[in-house]
């Protein structure tokens, strides 16, 4: 179904298609293997935990067969309902051997464009926002990002709240936002933005997250001369490096 746009002024039909992300190569997840210490492929899997059967709202009796509680008749397994209760995850190798990850080493492999593996070290979670001097941009850049989450900076004692509110002070008289790159962990990394917040006569920092910036690939042409010039939103041409994934310190046994 086609989409339109309904002003005051005009009512037209317009195409649509999802803006690409124009930081994916950057921000990408990668690809991870997890493996033994003798290379074995490993595969997260989710195993039922506890689980029943019912049918006709009656709780079934699974042995090696489904039987109706009340009258002994054979349930088929296809009329049962499987009520799933809960369920956990369980790291099965190729030889289907569980690995217990508190008593066993697991490796990990980034699969490279080429499909060679490459060991790498997860990220530890990050804890320090550090915002050197050019890292700090207008704040209408936000704007085109797509944000994932929210919080809040903040502190309980007065000499750290006069510090975080004269740092407030300065970069809302900038007009200015920080970034900087983040982890929460594992593999994956986004950007944060680092914004001073005045509401209702109060302030507070405010962390957004973002790993999404829409790349606009349909831009039309003016089909009139302006008349009244439009102050376009400035871009940010570069973007803090986001760290590389680590090589594992000591290298993994050969795979085999």
């Amino acid at each position: 179904m086609p989409w339109r746009l309904k002003t005051s002024s005009i009512d037209v039909e317009v195409s649509y298609k999802k803006c690409p992300n124009k930081l994916r190569e950057s921000l990408r997840e990668p690809n991870i293997k997890l493996r033994t210490e003798t290379g074995e492929l490993i595969t997260p899997l989710r195993v039922v935990a506890t689980s029943k059967y019912q049918w006709q709202n009656k709780e079934l009796k699974a042995e090696i067969k489904l039987v109706d509680p009340e009258t002994n008749k054979e349930i088929p397994l296809a009329e049962a309902l499987e009520v799933l209760g809960h369920y956990k995850e369980k790291l099965v190798t190729e030889s289907g051997r569980i690995v217990d990850p508190d008593n066993e080493e697991i490796y990990h492999y980034q699969v490279l464009e080429d499909d060679s593996e490459s060991p790498v070290k997860p990220f530890k979670p990050f804890n320090l926002f550090d915002i050197p001097e050019e890292n700090w941009v207008p704040s209408v850049i936000i704007e085109s990002f797509d944000i994932l989450s929210t919080y809040e900076l903040f502190s309980e004692r007065p000499i750290i709240q006069r510090q975080l509110f004269e740092e407030a002070e300065k970069r809302l008289k900038q007009d200015k936002i920080g970034i900087c790159a983040w982890s929460f962990g594992k593999f994956k990394q986004c950007y944060a933005f680092v914004c001073p917040t005045v509401r209702e006569g109060k302030f507070v920092w405010v962390v957004k997250f973002a790993d999404y910036q829409p790349e606009l690939v349909h831009l039309m042409d003016i089909p009139a001369k302006v008349t009244i010039p439009f102050k376009e939103a400035p871009t940010l041409k570069t973007l803090p490096p986001v760290q590389a994934l680590v090589i594992e310190v000591q290298q993994a046994k050969k795979k085999k």
